[in-house]
């Protein structure tokens, strides 16, 4: 990462309106990278928080006034001609009539539409992180390829409106795997849930997943993306040449861990939120924070540059989600 006093903090906000379409902004004939649509926002100036900045660039840009935000994802990116921070925020409340105050063509456009629009290489993981939950669950240990209960539970955590999860069964053989794989998939399909397998790229591309997961193991064997862009590769990330291994081979978001510690891992030195910013802050996808996490810690995580949580129990056994 380059030196921060030469990077060019530009803060940007994802605008929902009612009908659930987003607010984009096409760049002026006259501004760098001419043409492309990105999120409407702007440069943070001397002594701004990035609140206060906010809330200027979209009232100033398009006639938004700001009533509430979170953090969504810091992206540093690296142009041929300049280094940015793009700090971008989810507008959770706001009011005003949206239009080009500097001439500049708007559009609001549901999330589907993106692929038809031309962005700057930086916003692609806002996109990401805009297709992706707060909660990302990760089960535990199925007994077995007839564990009733295991697929019961799963179901009831499909019907809560999990929508993004990785199966994790280490103590099933491969022919097992595929099996439980095969009638996860199924249930995820049926609530329109995303399934990640916790195994090699071809048993993903075998049984029909949305992606894979990679273990920290596999994740440091690679030298490239294992799968095509229409498919999800997450990992599991412990250390920052883990977090700089993914930004090389391209993931789409990962699992840091362990934030806090944990019943299964005791002996195993947790981050803690500091350590955590630190690695969100180099990676290039979005992060979940893993290990000890509960819903309450859902705004540490957005405070500490996190997706959200990846949880096992507390997901798996908890009843109610965040909207």
């Amino acid at each position: 990462m380059q030196e921060l006093s030469k990077t060019l903090h530009v803060v940007a906000g994802v605008i929902y309106n009612s009908q659930g379409q987003i607010l984009l902004a096409q760049r002026l004939p006259t501004s760098h990278q001419a043409g492309l649509w990105e999120f409407p926002g702007g440069k943070r100036k001397l002594h701004e928080t990035s609140e206060q900045a906010l809330a200027r660039e979209l009232y100033e840009e398009i006639n938004i006034q700001v009533e509430q935000a979170r953090p969504l994802i810091r992206i540093y990116h690296n142009y041929p001609d300049k280094y940015i921070l793009l700090d971008v925020w989810r507008i959770e409340q706001w009011h005003g009539r949206a239009y080009g105050k500097e001439d500049q063509l708007i559009e609001w456009c549901y999330l589907s539409e993106f692929k038809n629009k031309i962005f700057p290489n930086a916003n692609y993981p806002i996109i990401t992180a805009l297709q992706l939950p707060v909660c990302y669950l990760i089960t535990p240990e199925p007994r077995g390829i007839n564990d009733k209960k295991f697929f019961y539970q799963l179901e009831k955590c499909l019907e809560k409106q999990i929508s993004l999860i990785q199966l994790r069964a280490y103590q099933l053989d491969e022919r097992e795997y595929c099996y439980c794989a095969e009638k996860a998939l199924n249930l995820c399909e049926r609530y329109a849930a995303k399934l990640l397998v916790n195994a090699t790229p071809e048993i993903a591309l075998s049984v029909g997943a949305s992606g894979v997961h990679l273990n920290s193991q596999r994740l440091s064997t690679l030298s490239e993306r294992p799968l095509a862009k229409n498919l999800y590769v997450s990992a599991s990330c412990h250390t920052l040449h883990e977090i700089l291994q993914a930004n090389a081979i391209e993931i789409d978001f990962a699992v840091v861990s362990a934030v806090r510690p944990t019943q299964s891992h005791p002996t195993v030195k947790s981050l803690g939120w500091q350590q955590f910013f630190q690695f969100s802050e180099q990676a290039n996808f979005p992060v979940f924070a893993l290990g000890g996490m509960q819903m309450s810690d859902i705004p540490w995580a957005w405070a500490h540059g996190g997706q959200g949580i990846a949880a096992i129990s507390h997901l798996w056994n908890n009843l109610l989600l965040p909207k």
